[in-house]
Formats: C-alpha cells, sequence, structure tokens
C-alpha cells in the first residue's frame, strides 16, 4: 500500500539512501518494551478491564503484541510492563525471552522499569555501550500489529540512523491518511477515523511504535505530559498541551506549532487561502525540530505504511469495532508491501 501524498521529500530521500548503501538494519536485534498498562486507573480500563486481557479476534490483546514480536526477526528480548500476577499468567508457555517486569505507575515509570530491565542484561556487553542501544518501544492493544510491520518499522529507522551523523534519541512511528483510510467506515460497514494533523508533507497521525535511545532525551518528564494530552480530537487537551510547551525549555516553538496544526486542521474542510498558506508551513523538519528542542534530544519522524499500527484500542467502541472487524482489517494488512 503506497502514499498518494508528497512525502515532503521522504520517500525520495530514503530511495536515495537505500540506492547508496544505507543500511536498513542494526548491528543486533532490539529488545522491545510493552507496556500492558494497569488495573488501578479506571479511565484505562476498557469494558472494565485492562485492555492487554481483552478478547480480539478470539485472541487476547497482549498476545496479538507479544507473538508479532516473538516472529520478528528484529527482536531479542521482550519486556512486558504491567501487572505481574496476571501478564505471567496470560503469558505463560511463552519462551524465556519473554520477560514480565512489574508495573510502577504511569506509563512514563512503567516504561523505564522495561527500560531498565534490558540496560541491566546489556550492562558488561562491549559491543556497544548500554546507554547507546536502541529499543522498540510499543504499547499493548494493537491487534492489527504483525511481525512484518514490526521488522519493515525497525527496518526503516536503521535506514534514518545509520544515514545521520549521529544516531537520533527517539524515531517515532506514525501513519499517513491513505495507509488509514481502508478501515475508515465504508459502504455501510462500520470502521474507524480518527484526527490527523495537516502537514505539508500530508495528513498524519501517531502510531504506537518508537525505537529510541531514552537516555539521550534529557527532558523525558514531558513524555507523559505529551502522553496524557495527546488526543487532538479533544481541544481541551490541545490548550492543556500548549500551556505545558510554552512552560518548558525551548516551548514557545512548540506551542505556536501545535497551535497552527490545529488551526490548520480547523481550517481543512474549506481548503482556502489560509490553509493552504498555514499547511505550507507545517513542515516535518519544522515538526522534529520543535519536539526535539522540548524532549532535549534528536527525533525523527518515521512513515510506516502499516496504517494498523495507529489502531489501538482507545475505548469500549474502538474495541467492539476492532473485535467485530478483525478478521477483514486482518487481511488488508497482509496486503501491505513492507521494506525490501
Amino acid at each position: 500500500m503506497h502514499s498518494e501524498i508528497d512525502r515532503n521529500g521522504v520517500d525520495q530521500a530514503n530511495a536515495t539512501k537505500h540506492a547508496s548503501g544505507v543500511s536498513g538494519e542494526y548491528p543486533f536485534p532490539l529488545d522491545a518494551i510493552v507496556l500492558a498498562g494497569t488495573h488501578q486507573n479506571p479511565k484505562r480500563l476498557i469494558a472494565g478491564r485492562n485492555k492487554a486481557f481483552l478478547e480480539v479476534g478470539g485472541t487476547l490483546l497482549i498476545h496479538h503484541v507479544v507473538n508479532a514480536l516473538l516472529d520478528a526477526s528484529s527482536i531479542d528480548q521482550i519486556y512486558v510492563v504491567g501487572p505481574p500476577g496476571e501478564l505471567s499468567e496470560a503469558l505463560a508457555g511463552c519462551p524465556a525471552r519473554v520477560r514480565v517486569i512489574a508495573q510502577r505507575g504511569k506509563m512514563l515509570t512503567n516504561c523505564w522499569a522495561g527500560i531498565e530491565a534490558s540496560e541491566d542484561r546489556h550492562r558488561d556487553d562491549t559491543e556497544i555501550p548500554w546507554q547507546e542501544r536502541p529499543l522498540l518501544i510499543t504499547s499493548c492493544d494493537l491487534p492489527l500489529v504483525t511481525a512484518r510491520s514490526i521488522d519493515d518499522f525497525v527496518a526503516r529507522c536503521a535506514r534514518e540512523d545509520n544515514a545521520a551523523e549521529s544516531p537520533y534519541a527517539m524515531l517515532a512511528g506514525v501513519v499517513d491518511e491513505p495507509s488509514v483510510r481502508p478501515f475508515h467506515p465504508a459502504d455501510g460497514k462500520q470502521g474507524i477515523k480518527r484526527p490527523f494533523v495537516e502537514l505539508e508533507c500530508g495528513r498524519l497521525r501517531l502510531a504506537n511504535i518508537y525505537v529510541g535511545r531514552p537516555r539521550n532525551l534529557s527532558h523525558q518528564e514531558f513524555l507523559q505530559t505529551g502522553f496524557s494530552h495527546r488526543k487532538a480530537k479533544d481541544w481541551r487537551n490541545v490548550v492543556a498541551l500548549i500551556f505545558n510547551f510554552v512552560r518548558s525549555a525551548g516551548g514557545w516553538r512548540a506551542a505556536w506549532l501545535t497551535a497552527r496544526v490545529q488551526l490548520t486542521l480547523m481550517l481543512s474542510k474549506g481548503k482556502g487561502r489560509w490553509y493552504r498558506r498555514l499547511k505550507r508551513g507545517n513542515t516535518c523538519t519544522r515538526v522534529e525540530k520543535s519536539v526535539s528542542d522540548v524532549l532535549g534530544g534528536p527525533v525523527k519522524i518515521i512513515i510506516t505504511p502499516f496504517g494498523g499500527l495507529s489502531l489501538d484500542v482507545d475505548d469500549d467502541e474502538d474495541y467492539r469495532i476492532l473485535d467485530a472487524r478483525y478478521k477483514d482489517w486482518a487481511a488488508i494488512n497482509a496486503t501491505v508491501e513492507p521494506e525490501t
């Protein structure tokens, strides 16, 4: 599945790097951190349960994710962070490279529990300093994740990392509108349609997959703030995010860009002169620079063609639709052409 948009030179640059021999591989498989939620926050429960233990298509969500990671050639150890008792029971029988790590609280502290477990394992490695080892981070509620989508994303990250003067602190997965259009409501069938940000290179939204070197982000605390206010469809989250940007280092530029992107989205229906003018200035480079300033480390946007990586279980309605359409959408996923 190929994008119909001009990605501001992203595809052309990737093609040039590929032709010039820039490797799409890391020198070793990556450890993966899976954030498997909590029973402690009622706002994060779906159908009264931790999302990790819901079934979609007859399979627990945590099994969808862990099985995909086990089958991915780019992944080594898998650290699943969440309620240890329930996870240990659900993952009984998995290979030894799947480890359950007890949750600590919020998303960011849970993530660090997994990161530190991986670091401890590699602390005596001589091949590369443990602080510089990239990790893959994802969530537990992605029923459409596959080994192909993971390996393709890691290859795209490796190509960008290997082509850069110095490795990135974070490579954030995003999807474009064409890659998720097959999952929108159409022909009388139910679907999921979520808001995008309007950039010069097209309409994008976050996927739930990242590769990063967390120790290279000097303002890690802002990741929790960004996660808490990431739902752009709620204007209150947008305002809260702008306010928090203003209070952060280098935040004025990010605050203005957030407001600008939101205004561009509001004007997108008419596609008038102001919409076109604002959109031209919403470049991927500008977004990357702003996020890098706020997080205190270099950040790169990675466009994945696997639109299913953005379809997590946000609420009860998402859960119902994903379960009902799982077989159809898994078949669509299988037609996506991965990185070669």
